[in-house]
């Protein structure tokens, strides 16, 4: 259907009857969720990452709670509802998560904003583990439903494999079954769920986009979340090291076909208690008439690398305070001195890929033009059956 010369026609019907139930169903609000990269250092190999095991090129970086909790509070004042913690597949990051947890649970407005993790998938344990520091969901991509293309991608490590309740690496585990089944452990822990694909890393895209409805039908109807359920739609974007890129071919156009893929999600799930995920992955434009058609959660100031937000974070701290931190930031870089631009230049090197940024009140200001306004989850409009 997608290179059919009936595409745009069939498109435009889909996004007119997903945006009348977006507004039946969630009012003209959204909420919103950025990430903070804790550590980009990893143990397994997906060889559309940049920060797969085996990339050398890529810098190695892990930032402490003290830099993690000046990137939440600035995110934070700045209107982001919601806070996604995230790491490689980094047994130490999962180690001290628990802590990191309720540090930042303790400074989280209570009952406004959520508390979410992106890891390596978990035993049950595990899980409630970090449910009762403080998490209140966890966000997990299948990647791909088609095992076969899933073993392809991924070749070792954590996600390969899985792992036991002491974060060892299964020897010859099945890490697709694994981190299917992660979704129904995470629900028996209590933490909020989230699924999704990566668009176009199969080939047939139909199948992933419909195992995807089926496997958030499943979720939904198997444990009646309480709290809705993200749909996510990850792209595989340029890595920031392009002479280690080995991302397959990328065969859709997924500027063109976003917005009906979020309505697709959308119009195949609206009895049930979800919200449509749209990222930055791709351009605004790309974006925002996803989160008008179909998104009820999206991400807007967005650094996918960790420390990502330090320069802007430290621009009005106190001066003894900058000082302190950017010294700490030359010491992980191996140096005694480096300007502003410099250390941003740096940080954007060890992001885990390369998308689009603006600043949080810009993307405010453009969803505000689109008819769309950023809300705290009581305002988000109704979570019923449409």
């Amino acid at each position: 259907m997608i290179n059919t010369p009936d595409f745009e026609r069939i498109k435009a019907m889909v996004l007119d009857c997903s945006s009348k139930i977006r507004v039946r169903k969630y009012g003209c609000s959204v909420v919103t969720l950025s990430p903070v990269e804790v550590t980009n250092r990893c143990a397994s190999n997906c060889d559309f990452c940049g920060w797969r095991a085996d990339n050398t090129q890529m810098g190695r970086v892990t930032i402490d709670e003290e830099l993690v909790d000046i990137q939440t509070q600035y995110l934070l004042e700045k209107g982001v509802q919601d806070i996604e913690l995230v790491g490689g597949d980094d047994i130490r990051f999962v180690r001290v998560l628990p802590a990191l947890l309720r540090r930042l649970r303790s400074r989280l407005p209570t009952g406004v904003s959520h508390l979410l993790f992106s890891t390596m998938a978990l035993t049950e344990l595990q899980y409630q583990t970090l449910a009762a520091c403080g998490a209140d969901g966890v966000i997990m991509w299948q990647e791909t439903y088609d095992e076969s293309v899933y073993n392809h991608h991924i070749s070792r490590g954590p996600k390969a494999c899985g792992i036991d309740e002491e974060f060892r690496i299964v020897k010859n585990g099945n890490g697709f079954l694994f981190r299917l089944q992660s979704q129904d452990r995470a629900a028996q822990a209590g933490l909020a769920l989230s699924v999704g694909s990566m668009l176009g890393l199969n080939k047939d895209v139909a199948f992933d986009v419909l195992a995807t409805i089926h496997h958030a039908r499943y979720l939904c109807t198997t444990y009646a979340p309480v709290r809705p359920l993200i749909i996510g739609m990850p792209t595989w974007n340029e890595i920031t090291t392009p002479e280690t890129d080995k991302r397959p071919e990328q065969i859709l156009d997924i500027e063109k076909c976003f917005s009906f893929f979020a309505s697709l999600y959308l119009l195949a799930l609206s009895d049930l208690n979800i919200w449509v995920f749209p990222t930055c992955r791709v351009s605004m434009t790309a974006h925002i008439e996803a989160v008008r058609v179909a998104g009820a959660y999206t991400s807007t100031e967005v650094k996918t690398g960790p420390g990502g937000y330090l320069v802007d974070a430290l621009r009005n701290a106190d001066s003894r305070v900058r000082q302190t931190i950017t010294e700490k930031l030359h010491g992980k870089f191996g140096e005694e001195s480096i300007s502003a631009n410099a250390l941003l230049k740096r940080l954007d090197e060890i992001e885990q890929f390369k998308h689009y940024h603006y600043p949080h009140e810009t993307f405010a200001r453009a969803l505000a033009v689109a008819g769309i306004k950023i809300a705290n989850r009581d305002g988000a409009g109704t979570l019923s059956a449409v």
